[in-house]
């Protein structure tokens, strides 16, 4: 019995197992400059995201956060689900190697969101959803890294999910309901940019209420959501580069850029309709930029 005890004794306890750091991982903990997303990462709880694979991360810069709002507390009081579908939507199963080639025009990309990222090269820059991208030469293993000078509105899974959701919109969630004119876009198979004007531009063209798009002439209602709808993919940066776009019912709609604002005419309109904000991706086929007014056909 002593011997045993002795034996029992001698026994020592397994060391811990050794915790591999990625060069992924060790990237993201190191780089001051991508402070905020580290806090992002974690507060999604999708640090195993860092694992050493063949994958490829886009990734705003602290600047591209501060930007748009952001400070570490905002970023450290999300829910884990809002925190994740922003990760989520920055990932990609597969690791891009971008040639800064003239491509202009812009490939999707399926995400961990499984919702696409659209991306293309114009000669001189990489862009990821009208942000500009700049690829980090630095090691981090088999994983990419696109840093962004803008963050990406995460993903919605559809046209009326995002609308739904968008309670600047609810004029516009209205007349699609009303036209039905959603379920023919995913009949036709193609990509499709919404210039989505918000509800101050219904109000100030004469539609006070929700009740006066429902009782609306439905071929006006028709005829004026289909003129917002643009046949092709358009983020900021290449609609900063048309003079004009096609409706999906073969209307025509001016583009221009005046002192730094981009903008809009319909044949009816009198006075522009100003961008204010968008390159928001809704569904696997359709972009959504807001407008600040009506486009008259």
């Amino acid at each position: 019995m002593a011997f045993l005890f002795s034996l029992m004794a001698c026994t020592k306890n397994p060391s811990p197992a050794k915790v591999t750091i990625t060069p992924l991982q060790t990237r993201i903990n190191s780089d001051s400059n991508l402070s905020f997303y580290h806090r992002l990462i974690i507060q999604a709880n999708e640090t195993g995201l860092l694992a050493d694979n063949f994958v490829t991360l886009l990734i705003p810069t602290n600047k591209a956060f501060q930007n748009a709002g952001y400070t570490q507390n905002t970023i450290d009081s999300l829910l884990s689900s809002q925190a994740d579908a922003i990760v989520r939507y920055l990932f990609i199963p597969s690791a891009l190697h971008i040639p800064v080639a003239d491509i202009s025009a812009y490939t999707p990309y399926t995400t961990l969101s499984g919702n696409p990222v659209y991306e293309m090269s114009d000669g001189q820059k990489i862009w990821f959803n009208g942000a500009g991208a700049i690829q980090d030469t630095a090691r981090t293993g088999n994983a990419i890294i696109y840093r962004l000078d803008r963050v990406l509105p995460p993903s919605s899974d559809s046209l009326n999910h995002f609308l739904d959701g968008d309670t600047t919109l609810s004029f516009l969630a209205e007349a699609f309901r009303q036209t039905h004119i959603y379920d023919s876009l995913l009949l036709s198979g193609g990509s499709y940019t919404i210039l989505a004007p918000v509800n101050s531009a219904f109000r100030n063209a004469g539609y006070d209420s929700l009740p006066d798009i429902d009782s609306a002439n439905l071929d006006s209602l028709i005829r004026l959501v289909n003129y917002h709808t643009v046949t092709g993919v358009y983020f900021t940066n290449t609609l900063e580069a048309q003079t004009s776009l096609m409706t999906r019912t073969g209307g025509t709609i001016t583009v221009s850029k005046q002192n730094g604002q981009l903008q809009f005419m319909g044949n009816g309109n009198t006075t522009p309709a100003l961008f204010l904000s968008g390159n928001q991706v809704a569904g696997k086929t359709i972009i959504v930029q807001r407008i600040s007014q009506l486009l008259l056909p």
